[in-house]
Formats: C-alpha cells, structure tokens, sequence
C-alpha cells in the first residue's frame, strides 16, 4: 500500500476513536445517571472520568422527547408604549422648562398614544414646537393650534419599540433560566408579542412561572477603588484551593481575580471581604459560542444601591463622533437628581452597571453628570471587529433596558409535558431509527455482500459521526431531528449504492477489479458531490430561515450530509483499497 493510504487509514482510526471518545458525556448523561439528574451538568461532571470530554458536550434531548415544561409569555407592548408616552411628556416638559424656553405642562391620551403639550405663553411655542421637534426624534407633529401643541410617536419608532420590548424581555428571561441550569431552553419569539419557552426536564410549573415571571433587577452601584490591591492581597494571603483554576489577572491597571465559574470567585472571597462591601463577577463572553462565558472576573463594590433601573427612561446604542459604538442612557426626573449626586461625588471612580448580581461593565466616571442624560463609551476595540464591537454596545443597551421591562409580561399558558409521553415517544422514535438502520444493513449484506458490508461499517461510522457532531454544537434532539437523522442515513446508504452499481457496471466491461474499483469511485464521486452539496444548500436555508423543529431538523441534515461524504467517498474506498489492491485480489465481492 502506498504512503497515501496509510495516511487516510490513520484519518479514519483517529476519526473512529474521537467520534467514541466525544460520545462518552451522551453515553453518561442518558445511560449512566438516573432520569432525574439527566440536565444536571454538575452532577454529570463528578460522574465523568477525567479523561472524558467536559459535560456541556453532550446531546440533549428535547421537550418532545423527555417531558418538561413548556411556557408562553404575552409581552403588553400596548402598556409599555402608553408609558413611555406618559415618561416622554415629563422629559419634553422638564426639558423646555431647563432649557428656559418656556413653561409647559404636558398630558396624554393614553388610547390615542398622543401628547399635549400646552404653553403657559402662546408666544413661546414656536420656539417649542422647533427645539422639541428637533431634541425629541421619535415624536411627531399632529396637530397645532396656538398655545397647544398635539404629538404622537413616529410609527417606525414605534414598531422598533415593540420589537425590542420583546427582545429585552427574552433577554431577561435566557438570563434568569442560565442561572436555573437549564442548558438546553429553548426561548423563541412568537408572533409579534409573545414568547415561547421549553424547559425540557422540568417537572415544577409554579417554579417556573415565579422565576421567569419576575422583573430582572438592574443597579447602578459604586465600585471600591480605594484599596486596587485587594485582590492582589487576598491571593497571596490566601492562595486559591487547588482544582479551583482561580487566577490573578490585570485589567485596566487593576489586580482582579479570574475563574472558568462564577461560584469558584464566590467561595473563594467569602468572609474575606471588608465590611459594607460585596464580591460580584462579570461574564467574559465566548468568542466562539455567544450565549457562554470563556471565564468570569470579580469586582469589589459597594453594598449600598444608590440607583437602580427603576429610574432608567431609556438606553440606546449609537455612533459618536469618532464613529466608536456607545450607549446613551437616560433617567426619569427622580433618577436624573440621584445620578447627578452619584456621578459628582464618584469623579475618577468606577460605576458597575449590575443586572441580576452580575455586572456588565464598569465604565470610570470623568465628570458630575447632569440632566438625566449619560453616555457609556465601549472602550477601544482591540481584537474584536467592528460589527462585534458595535454589537457589544447593542446588547448592553438591551440589558439596560431590561433591567425595569418596560413592557408587562404575563403567563400566557404554562403547562406540563408529561414523563411517561416523553419516554413513550423516544422510545418510539429509538426504535423506528434502529428498525430503519438494521432493516438496510440486512439489504446491502444481502445484495452487495462484502461490498455491502463495507458500506454498512461506514453508515454505523456515518450514525455515530451525527451523533458527535450534534453534541459538539450543543445541540438538542427531537423529533424532527430523528427524522433528519433516518434521512440523512439514507442519502449515505443512496451513494454507497451509487458507488457499487458504477463498480458492477465497470466489471460488466471487462475491467479488472483494480480498474473497476478506481474508476467506479472516480465517475461516481462528482455525482455524490452535486447531491450533497445541493441538499446542503436547502439545509443551510431552512437553517437560518427556519425555528424551533424546522432547524433542528436542518442541524441534523447538515452535520448528516458531511458525515456522508466522508464516509461514503473516503472510509468505503480506504477499505475497498485494502481487499482489493492490497491483497491483488482478480475479483470484487459486490
């Protein structure tokens, strides 16, 4: 055999092994552990050998097919703009009254989501109308008739409000059911004011509607500088246990503690903190999956909360002058008072922007801020591109305004996915995969004999490279994604079939085994290419146009469809070339 086939042979064996050794944390999770514990990633870790992957690689299961809870959120977008109308009409108000324009008072109609506004001196209101117009973008003239001025909000900014209503909403919901320890949720827009929820293995409804229920609590809370080298001290008076992988690390001139979990930095900094002050960590977000931390960072702050985001009016993310990302906030009358004292008396200080006891960043105070208005610069972009860097500045600008939804959410429907359905339906869908599988096996052995017997090591390969496949991007199998998983064992099975009758055809001309081999692999491998390469296409569309079920069967097709061609084009042939090249063989047994 020459060097080229030992170099795919090894390709094939290293292959093999991975594909077993990823598999182990699946084998773990749905064989070893009992029913219960089967979502419970800790649990999993301590069963996991050492030498096995981490616990988040593994298949997870769907609601479809193991029970749980699954959940509807109505989003009150109505409400949420009367508001935002009613808080507009006291920042339009404070504003011309500060800007010594005039006095106005301000009322709404909270049916027609309209503002009037009523100058104390009809003189003045050209002027008004003119610096409110130009100051206050989202908001239109209706009408005009002296003294009294009628506005409404622009419908593009208004249909932009309810889309982000529900996107704040969903945000705080992915966050409060992250610290659940639910791995494999699945929230997802429904309509245009809805959200649906899967929570798989979850038995507890009223568990559930109280945590996803509750408002996200947003702070604004004084980070303490006065000692930079607490953290410095602390590990080298205290040094971390060993296994905790807690670190010490620099950013932006100040030591902080660094670990791949929250909880490690939080056990580790009990009882060690000064009083009136509290350890809190910051999520360093994946640069490869989104929705995970790489590592979190701790900060030293102050226990007292002299703001929280009851008091935020509103957060956006815009371009300053530099073209740098930033994030424009701004309080209520009531809010814009506190954070004018929180900034004045903070000067050279860091303010840390905490939701839910997790903070998102700490920008330094240059200045006493005044006027209810503030801006967040993103820092340089070092590494990051500049869509990341400006999608940073998006997603904190959300974050903020999660903090107090200003849109009411509300149970919509709750219910529970019973356990015994979950065990009858992966039964079901367990059993017709391994009836499907098992019932072409028998026919390629049958009708291809050793041929056919190659082809079904590589469709036993081809199951177990899916498998590894789903569990490396963490995906979650249901249903549609069994039915994706039988198809795609077809199309693999198909160009084995493909490749036999090209070699039968080759010998029904005289050639001998080595030529029919190598030129029925060759002829068919540009046609099991096009195939492939064709249903990619519609599996990537349905991938990035399609939800829930209709993706996770494209999941499943696409990994199935590159196992395939590995299989059928590389591991059939490697073995073919061995019996008949290799060992001179004048016939083929196909």
């Amino acid at each position: 055999m020459d060097r080229g086939w030992w170099w795919k042979f090894g390709l094939i064996v290293a292959v093999t092994l991975g594909t077993i050794w990823f598999l182990i944390p699946t084998y773990y999770s749905l064989v070893v552990l009992d029913r219960d514990q089967r979502n419970n990633v800790a649990v999993l870790e301590q069963r996991l050998p050492s030498w096995a992957p981490p616990a988040r690689y593994r298949l997870n299961l769907g609601l479809d097919l193991q029970g749980g809870i699954h959940m509807v959120m109505r989003v009150d977008t109505k409400t949420a703009l009367q508001k935002r109308t009613e808080r507009r009409g006291q920042q339009i108000a404070s504003y011309v009254n500060d800007k010594k324009l005039g006095e106005v008072t301000a009322d709404t109609d909270p049916e027609l989501l309209q503002l009037t506004l009523t100058a104390k001196d009809p003189a003045t209101m050209d002027a008004i109308e003119k610096e409110v117009l130009s100051a206050f973008g989202d908001f239109k003239r209706v009408s005009r008739s002296g003294g009294t001025l009628v506005l409404a909000p622009d419908e593009s900014q208004t249909t932009r409000f309810r889309e982000e209503a529900v996107d704040q909403a969903m945000l705080v919901i992915r966050r409060r059911i992250d610290k659940w320890g639910v791995a494999e949720v699945d929230v997802r827009k429904l309509g245009t004011d809805s959200i649906q929820i899967s929570l798989p293995g979850r038995s507890n409804p009223e568990q559930a509607k109280e945590l996803v229920g509750t408002t996200a609590q947003l702070e604004f809370r004084m980070v303490d500088d006065t000692n930079p080298q607490f953290f410095a001290q602390m590990y080298q008076q205290h040094p971390p246990p060993e296994g905790s992988n807690i670190t010490l690390v620099q950013e932006g001139g100040f030591p902080q503690l660094s670990a791949p979990t929250r909880e490690a930095i939080l056990a580790y900094t009990k009882d060690k903190t000064p009083e009136g002050r509290e350890v809190l960590t910051e999520c360093i977000a994946n640069p490869v999956k989104k929705n995970e931390c790489s590592a979190y960072r701790s900060y030293l702050v102050e226990k007292n909360v002299p703001l929280t985001g009851e008091s935020l009016a509103g957060a956006d993310a815009s371009l300053s002058n530099l073209n740098e990302p930033e994030v424009n906030i701004a309080f209520d009358a009531a809010g814009a008072r506190e954070f004018e004292k929180l900034t004045e008396a903070g000067v050279g200080r860091r303010m840390a922007i905490v939701l839910d006891e997790n903070v998102q960043t700490a920008p330094n105070i240059n200045e006493k801020i005044g006027g209810g208005r503030a801006r967040i610069t993103m820092g340089r972009m070092g590494a990051r591109s500049f869509n990341e860097w400006l999608g940073e500045a998006q997603t904190l600008a959300l974050v903020l305004k999660a903090g107090a939804l200003p849109a009411p959410v509300t149970v919509g429907e709750i219910r529970q996915v019973g356990a015994s359905l979950g065990d009858e339906l992966i039964k079901k869908g367990s059993m017709a995969a391994l009836v499907g599988l098992a019932l072409v096996v028998l026919f390629m052995a049958v009708y291809y004999r050793k041929s056919g017997l190659i082809a079904d090591v590589a469709l036993i390969l081809n199951g177990l490279l899916i498998l590894a496949g789903l569990a490396f991007f963490n995906a979650t199998l249901t249903l549609p994604g069994i039915a994706g998983f039988v198809l795609t064992l077809g199309i693999a099975v198909d160009a084995n079939v493909l490749i036999n009758e090209r070699i039968r055809e080759e010998l029904s001309h005289g050639k001998t085994a080595r030529a029919a081999v190598d030129q029925g692999y060759d002829r068919a491998f540009w046609t099991i290419f096009d195939a492939h390469v064709t249903t990619l296409i519609a599996g990537f569309i349905l991938f990035f146009t399609g939800t829930g079920p209709v993706r996770g069967f494209a999941t499943t097709l696409i990994v199935g469809l590159l196992a395939s061609l590995f299989t059928s084009i590389v591991v059939t042939r490697v073995i073919t070339t061995y019996f008949v090249h290799g060992r001179n063989a004048a016939r083929v047994s196909v």
